[in-house]
């Protein structure tokens, strides 16, 4: 059948370089729909492999508004921008990388399982030096939160807060938590997996209900994929109830993070609220277009990427400075295109993953990154069936890798090189190990 996927997603792909947005936001969707059944057929554990969960979150920020917007439009006014002509190109760029992933995806061999379900072995090393790091990025991140008051704050204050005063606890922390988390998880058993989504939800929960919604959310899901390869039944009951406290809290959490905002008064509350909001990432994606396609905006030839290797290593000085003005990342580039006044207090209208690579490289970029991204998540997938260290890689990478869906990749580099450098310190720990436990079973032959 990978022939036949592969044929399919090939003839799909040239349709959506050669009529792209033909068709408006229903078809968009009826190709995404079609890339997520392949890519969940195409490989044992269905919507939970990593791949789909990707390709799900990509269709939910992207076409979350457009589509219900198109099938009912409702009473509200609805937002000038899904009236732009730009609105199509968005669509088809949305279609062409929905398409790259699960091209990329399908081309990698899915290994025959012996049983129906595979169970990732425990690693006790990768568990004591996860749950370590885990334990370290909680205390960072909760000096970071009491100092800066952000439980009574909240959400939106942080970010115009981080243009003047020191945040770097707790933007470390919450890098460095989950990734120690993820790790553990990787080298937990079913058992000491229950303990680590509760050390999860009482160090994410009080941020999850303080507004920032999204780290939370995409940590959540990497854990559930993990548990998943731990005790698949027990992860699809959890991540079923906590998808439905996701959409009962939502809601909620935005009318209280927005209280006083006149602009959002209009906006629907309801079960659809949470597909709706989350659908803003088009919008991003039709300023990214509007710019590029104009030509008020050159082509940025891999400046964003350039820039998040730059910041690999993390900023320890003693001497902290507030910065002379804020950086023009992609994300802050088109906050200022489309909001300057949110731009200069550190706002965001949020952004689309698919908009930094056009940006960066137009359509040709757009093919080539999503490509590999299906490519390599498809890779962790595979990890998490037999190989716990290289797997504990994938899995502590992968929130990152969901986050940059609806955000720059400023921060995935750092990431990914500090969940090597925790997943290195374990193998190397279980290395020693392993030798100390050969040398004293030598010397007690010897004896």
């Amino acid at each position: 059948m990978r022939g036949v996927y592969t044929a399919l997603l090939v003839a799909l792909l040239g349709v959506t370089l050669l009529l792209p947005g033909a068709g408006g936001a229903l078809a968009a969707a009826g190709i995404w729909l079609a890339c997520v059944l392949v890519v969940a057929r195409s490989h044992p554990n269905g919507l939970m492999s990593l791949a789909c969960l990707y390709l799900v979150l990509l269709g939910l920020f992207h076409l979350g508004l457009v589509v219900p917007v198109t099938l009912h439009p409702g009473p509200g006014e609805l937002p000038e921008w899904l009236a732009s002509r730009h609105l199509p190109t968005a669509l088809g760029l949305f279609s062409t990388a929905a398409v790259a992933v699960a091209l990329g995806a399908t081309l990698v061999p899915v290994p025959a399982r012996e049983e129906p379900e595979s169970h990732l072995p425990a690693e006790p090393q990768l568990f004591r030096v996860g749950r370590a790091v885990a334990a370290l990025g909680a205390v960072l991140l909760w000096i970071g939160v009491w100092q800066l008051g952000l439980l009574s704050s909240g959400y939106d204050v942080y970010f115009e807060r981080a243009m003047s005063e020191d945040v770097r606890f707790f933007g470390f922390g919450l890098m460095l938590f989950p990734i120690g988390l993820l790790v553990a998880a990787v080298g937990a058993t079913p058992r000491q997996m229950a303990w680590l989504a509760a050390g999860f939800g009482l160090v994410m929960g009080p941020l999850f209900l303080s507004g920032f919604r999204g780290p939370v959310l995409v940590q959540m899901i990497s854990l559930s994929a993990v548990w998943a390869h731990k005790d698949a039944r027990v992860a699809r009951r959890v991540s079923l109830i906590a998808a439905a406290a996701a959409l009962v809290l939502i809601p909620v959490i935005r009318m209280t993070r927005n209280a006083g905002e006149e602009e959002k008064r209009d906006l629907r509350v309801g079960p659809m609220a949470v597909f709706e909001e989350a659908g803003g990432s088009i919008y991003p994606l039709v300023v990214t277009a509007e710019g590029v396609e104009s030509g008020t905006e050159p082509l940025w030839l891999g400046r964003s990427y350039l820039f998040g290797l730059k910041r690999i290593v993390p900023n320890v000085s003693t001497r902290w400075r507030a910065p002379g003005g804020r950086v023009l990342t992609p994300s802050a580039w088109a906050t200022l295109q489309a909001d300057p006044w949110t731009f200069e207090h550190g706002g965001g209208i949020g952004f689309s993953g698919i908009a930094e690579p056009y940006l960066n490289f137009g359509k040709a970029g757009v093919v080539l990154f999503f490509f590999a991204v299906g490519f390599v998540i498809r890779r962790f997938d595979g990890w998490l069936e037999r190989d716990p260290f290289r797997a504990a890689v994938g899995a502590a990478s992968f929130g990152a890798v969901l986050w940059t869906v609806r955000n720059d990749s400023i921060e995935l580099f750092r990431v990914l090189a500090i969940a090597s450098l925790t997943v290195l310190a374990a193998w190397a720990v279980a290395r020693f190990a392993a030798q100390r436990a050969r040398a004293a079973d030598q010397d007690w032959r010897t004896e």
